[in-house]
């Protein structure tokens, strides 16, 4: 297919124009009723956590459970686009493209800081600013970003994948993944038409939420690297600047624009965080990992069952339940991404893969950002906690940082990865919305340059709204809220792959090797 072909790919205006009318509907309602809309969010957060929290507590374990199944049962052979399908990418570009898009400035700005709330205010009862508080502070957010959540970003790639390459669905779309169970007809019809509407506003939720916690960081490394002060028309120009990075990835398209991307972004970490592992408190940065690791193993299933209802301290409300729901936020989201770069792939490799690679990069994160802000608040190198409470967590952690050696390497070298990530990770999002509004896309096209470039538009503007309104907080319940019908959804896929699989595969063994030819394919080569 010509180059010219692959942009060609239309709109789907009955996806496409009423997923804008919700989103903008709902964030200029945030910004007109701001402080009516905070309280009535406020209200269906907390009944939504304490009535519906153990949805996400059950939806983590059981997906966990089934990406190992996956991976590990009888059709772990099975590979997308079929037994001669070869994989895209190379093995390191696949893995920084699904790991940069799935994670943006978020995990720089919560491995850092995530330990001072646990610190502060420590699950199981435990003493606040004890010796526990601070051992289960550095573990605990090593759990929110493992193998629990990867397993909610790699599920739905499973049956959009199968849809898509082996079934030969036009798509990439998760009502196409729902098809085996509610039937093509309504796949096609009004209900798909809902389900991937309902994505799509999740999807900008999440990623709202992403930017608008990730730039103000940025921005304070900027101010820093200039010499100015950290205003407002900073955070303006950070936004400028990485909205021109990812409008011009993704027009270019994903193996000239994200695939790019992705791999600059992973030479750039490999610089950034051997700087912060040789030159910070090794051996601590190393004994605490291993302490945290141990400490996460003995308390795994305490932690994924955990929801205090003696107790009410609401810290699995504040913290794992609304992890969950961001993860669901983006679930499907990543499944239709990883899906798209996957093909040529078996289950196997895709699962495991994804859920390993994805959160040993996570927990690096945590052992060299969040370990090390650690020493420095333990040690007295840096007063973290102080500078938190009088200036920002922004400032605490540029103040670590700067406390390495090579600094007038560190903080320009920390400013591009900061970009990037936030490249990466609007650049798939808008390419992932723009394929949900397209019409069918078949094997080798994308969707029209301009329907990209109009959602990677639209995600920059929600992020600078975001951040002049304080809409965060809002936004985060109407991700978890959109969650709630997405885990059901997710679950739907699952059973759809699996009556596929079904027909596909009846005399399934633990040594499948090939895929059958489809129906379709055998009417035509009649």
């Amino acid at each position: 297919m010509s180059t010219n072909q692959t942009f060609e790919v239309p709109i789907d205006k009955k996806i496409f124009w009423p997923a804008c009318i919700i989103v903008v509907s709902a964030i200029i309602s945030l910004i007109v009723f701001e402080e009516g809309a905070q309280d009535t969010l406020k209200t269906i957060f907390n009944f939504a956590t304490n009535q519906f929290g153990f949805a996400y507590t059950w939806a983590g374990a059981i997906f966990f459970v089934l990406v190992l199944w996956l991976s590990l049962g009888k059709y772990k052979h099975v590979r997308l686009g079929g037994p001669d399908a070869k994989p895209e990418f190379s093995r390191i570009s696949w893995i920084a493209m699904f790991f940069c898009s799935g994670i943006g400035t978020s995990l720089i700005y919560w491995s850092s800081i995530e330990w001072t709330y646990y610190y502060a205010a420590p699950p199981f009862g435990l003493e606040p600013k004890s010796q526990a508080a601070a051992e289960y502070a550095a573990m605990y957010g090593m759990f929110h970003w493992g193998p629990l959540a990867w397993a909610f970003y790699s599920l739905t790639a499973f049956p959009i994948g199968y849809a898509y390459y082996n079934r030969k669905k036009g798509g990439l779309r998760l009502s196409s993944a729902c098809a085996a169970v509610i039937g093509e007809k309504n796949a096609k019809g009004n209900l798909g038409k809902l389900i991937d509407i309902l994505l799509v506003f999740g999807l900008v939720g999440g990623t709202g939420t992403t930017l608008a916690s990730g730039t103000p960081m940025l921005a304070e490394a900027l101010s820093r690297m200039l010499g100015v002060e950290h205003t407002f028309a900073i955070d303006m120009t950070v936004v400028a600047i990485w909205t021109c990075i990812f409008v011009t990835s993704v027009t270019l398209g994903l193996k000239k624009g994200i695939k790019v991307l992705s791999d600059i972004n992973l030479i750039a970490l490999i610089l950034i965080c051997s700087i912060v592992f040789i030159g910070g408190p090794t051996y601590f940065l190393i004994s605490l990992f291993t302490d945290s690791f141990g400490l996460m193993l003995q308390e795994f299933l305490r932690m994924t069952f955990y929801t205090d209802p003696i107790g009410k301290s609401m810290f699995p409300q504040w913290w794992t339940i609304f992890y969950w729901a961001w993860w669901v936020a983006y679930g499907p989201y990543m499944g239709i991404f990883i899906a798209r770069i996957s093909k040529g792939r078996t289950f196997q490799d895709i699962g495991l893969t994804v859920t390993i690679a994805g959160s040993a990069g996570c927990m690096l994160f945590f052992m060299l950002f969040g370990n090390n802000m650690m020493y420095a608040e333990f040690n007295n190198t840096f007063p973290v906690l102080d500078t938190i409470k009088n200036s920002s967590e922004s400032a605490a952690i540029l103040g670590v940082l700067m406390q390495l050696p090579l600094e007038w390497l560190v903080l320009p070298l920390f400013v591009l990865v900061g970009f990037v990530y936030s490249g990466t990770t609007v650049d798939s999002s808008a390419y992932v919305l723009a394929t949900i509004t397209s019409r069918t896309i078949h094997d080798g096209q994308e969707p029209a340059r301009m329907n990209r470039l109009f959602w990677a538009i639209a995600l920059g503007a929600t992020g600078l709204i975001l951040m002049s309104q304080g809409g965060l907080a809002p936004i985060k319940t109407a991700s978890l809220m959109v969650g709630i019908p997405l885990v059901f959804i997710m679950g739907m896929t699952f059973i759809s792959l699996l009556r596929w699989l079904r027909e596909d595969y009846p005399e399934a063994s633990l040594q499948l090797q090939y895929q059958p030819v489809s129906v379709s394919d055998k009417m035509e080569a009649v």
